[in-house]
């Protein structure tokens, strides 16, 4: 298994979403940071658990990896 490919790999993964102000002309004020530079490896065989408090961003990754969000960057291979 030493030699296998990847079955998936993700790279600084980030997904921010921006913080607007206003009705009519809206004003972008910040950003929620709701991803910050996810990194991993899934081999042929291997379980993944993504585990964390509650509000930490990991419906937001699994959003990502099925391509319910696009990222603010990173790669997803």
């Amino acid at each position: 298994m030493a030699d296998a490919e990847p079955v998936l790999e993700v790279r600084d993964l980030y997904k921010h979403f921006p913080l607007t102000q206003g009705i009519l002309f809206k004003k972008r004020v910040g950003a929620v940071r709701a991803v910050d530079g996810v990194s991993f490896d899934l081999f042929p065989g291997e379980t993944l658990g993504i585990v964390g408090e509650s509000g930490c961003g990991k419906s937001t990754v699994a959003k990502l990896l099925v391509n319910l969000e696009r990222p603010t960057s990173g790669e997803i291979r």
